[in-house]
């Protein structure tokens, strides 16, 4: 009965490696929940500014992923160079700068640059590598995971105070906390983040990037985060709106529907990633959860009568996005091995933040057409996707088989 049991399941956490990962665990729960707390109110404020059009609304939720994604492989050859602690406060730096010009911001063009600057500091890829040094092999996918879980804390902690704090603080006031937030993360990193000893297997090569390439799984992966965070930028590019305008829900009072919601979605959520981390079957289970998203964004559309159907259908959304954003990882540290996990993280952190970029982009564009133009695009999207990953997992079982 006990025989099922790999090794890595029984390796307990080292104190230290317990100690960085729950540090790390905070410095990315305390930046990303300053980032996450514009969403769900951003796209309603942004129709009073000046010059505002959807376009450039999109474009404000989504520019802070093109200068991630464009700087998160420089600033991991960075941090090779010069260590994982003084790239990381680079990074934090340029957060709170971005997040103070976004909060003395007049206009959306103004707003565009704020959020452009805090994409600048793309440290994603960094953090990842920061786990990677502290963390034996056996370990790591445990610690990736309490990573994951505290950033899908921080995003149902900034989804049900977001709608409140804006009524109390406004949109310049939730900019000043996000810089005041960055700036505890900062100071975390300082007083209980150690520089790790020596770099082990993190180092970017073109050598590793062109092997991870040839990877279809790998590939396939980089392409389900590209979407998943697609569809989540496009969404809160459209979903506020539908509230605040079509339904007559008041942005203030959007804190009180997310609530019950996101408590909701983690019953679907935690069964999902206890499963698949006990049967090893993570791309059945990555399937799954693309074809339970692709169903909410078809579902939307349907849901758009009221605030309780419109309640209803996110709960599958959250739940399928916080098992994926959490599941995924943990798969890719899994697929990439250790030669190859620092191109792999690059990649993946590249793609996660193109696809911010992309959805809020494409979503500012097709709200012209009405907002189920806009669930619909996403579930096309998904289902794209998930047809992509299941052929790529039906052609790595043949090859296993031969």
């Amino acid at each position: 009965m006990h025989h099922t049991d790999t090794s890595s399941k029984r390796v307990a956490l080292l104190p230290e490696e317990k100690r960085a990962a729950i540090s790390v665990a905070i410095l990315v729960a305390l930046r990303m929940y300053g980032l996450f707390l514009i969403m769900p109110v951003f796209s309603v404020y942004a129709r009073s500014l000046p010059h505002s059009t959807p376009v450039l609304i999109g474009l404000a939720l989504g520019v802070y992923g093109l200068t991630q994604a464009v700087l998160q492989i420089p600033m991991g050859l960075l941090s090779d160079i010069f260590g994982r602690k003084p790239v990381l406060t680079v990074g934090l730096l340029f957060f709170i700068t971005g997040s103070v010009v976004a909060a003395l911001a007049t206009d959306i063009h103004t707003i565009i640059i704020g959020r452009a600057i805090q994409g600048a500091g793309a440290i994603a890829s960094v953090g990842m590598a920061l786990v990677a040094d502290i963390s034996r092999e056996q370990v790591r996918g445990r610690v990736m995971a309490i990573i994951g879980m505290s950033i899908g804390a921080a995003f149902m902690l900034a989804f049900m105070t977001g709608p409140l704090l804006y009524a109390k603080i406004g949109m310049s006031g939730l900019f000043w906390l996000t810089a005041l937030l960055a700036t505890l993360a900062l100071i975390q990193l300082h007083v209980f983040v150690s520089e790790p000893k020596k770099h082990k297997s993190i180092r970017f090569s073109l050598e590793e990037l062109l092997s991870t390439l040839k990877n279809p799984r790998l590939l396939a992966l980089d392409l389900s985060v590209f979407v998943l965070h697609a569809v989540m930028t496009a969404v809160f590019v459209a979903l506020p709106l539908v509230l605040s305008e079509k339904l007559h829900f008041p942005p203030e009072r959007h804190g009180w529907m997310y609530l019950p919601v996101l408590v909701l979605s983690v019953a679907i959520m935690l069964p999902l990633i206890i499963r698949m981390e006990k049967s090893g079957r993570h791309a059945q289970y990555i399937l799954a959860g693309l074809a339970g998203l692709g169903l909410s964004q078809l579902l939307l559309p349907l849901a758009l009568v009221s605030v309780l159907t419109v309640a209803a259908v996110l709960v599958l959304f959250f739940g399928m996005f916080n098992f994926l954003e959490a599941g995924m990882p943990a798969w890719l540290s899994r697929l990439a091995g250790e030669k190859f996990r620092g191109a792999a993280m690059g990649m993946y952190s590249s793609s996660q933040f193109i696809g911010a970029f992309v959805g809020s982009t494409l979503a500012g564009y097709l709200l012209r057409h009405g907002y189920a133009s806009v669930f619909f695009g996403t579930a096309i999207l998904v289902f794209i996707t998930a047809l992509v990953v299941w052929r790529v997992n039906q052609s790595g079982h043949v090859r296993q088989q031969l």
